[in-house]
């Protein structure tokens, strides 16, 4: 759903990717679209999404890093316990996470337990986090707590995005990137 603004999302968040740079993209279809069009440039990316390192295999100066887990079949992605520990062992300057809900009041949220817990190790783990999400997620409050407010750094998000939620994260001190549509 909604792939277009997913894709300038995408885009957007790109531009915050320096050579050098260690990141990690969660199982999202918006890290998908990110690692698609993601340029050849020296990185690390760390992830638990198959999809993600399918599309960087080929790019050669990219060094990709899969967490390892079980496999959620929907989603092609590694979560569980082996793949939370194998978190721990890094450090990444940037997440770029995604939720199914925005909340708030109750912070960011997935709709299964076990996604929560990866992306709330992500979050651990990097100096800045990038939570990207359309206007569909707005108000909505899925099943597993993510992230409150105050972990989250940057939102990247769409021009439909609700005018008043997005005043109220940059009143708390949330960095809104909000793309014209």
């Amino acid at each position: 759903m909604n792939a277009e603004q997913k894709r300038r999302i995408a885009e957007e968040a790109i531009r915050h990717i320096e050579p050098g740079d260690r990141i990690v993209l969660d199982a999202s279809s918006t890290a998908w679209y990110m690692a698609q069009i993601l340029p050849d440039i020296p990185l690390t990316v760390v992830t638990n999404s198959i999809k993600v390192a399918l599309e960087l295999s080929s790019k050669d100066k990219i060094q990709v890093i899969s967490t390892g887990g079980l496999l959620t079949r929907g989603s092609l992605s590694y979560v569980g316990p082996l793949a939370e520990r194998s978190l721990d062992f890094y450090h990444v300057e940037k997440a770029f996470i995604s939720g199914k809900g925005l909340h708030l009041q109750k912070g960011v949220s997935e709709s299964s337990e076990s996604q929560a817990l990866i992306k709330q190790k992500m979050i651990t783990i990097a100096d800045e986090v990038f939570l990207l999400a359309d206007y569909s997620k707005f108000g909505q409050q899925s099943f597993a707590l993510v992230s409150r407010w105050d972990q989250i750094h940057h939102l990247i998000t769409d021009g439909r995005a609700d005018a008043e939620a997005v005043n109220q994260l940059r009143e708390r001190s949330v960095d809104v990137i909000q793309l014209n549509d």
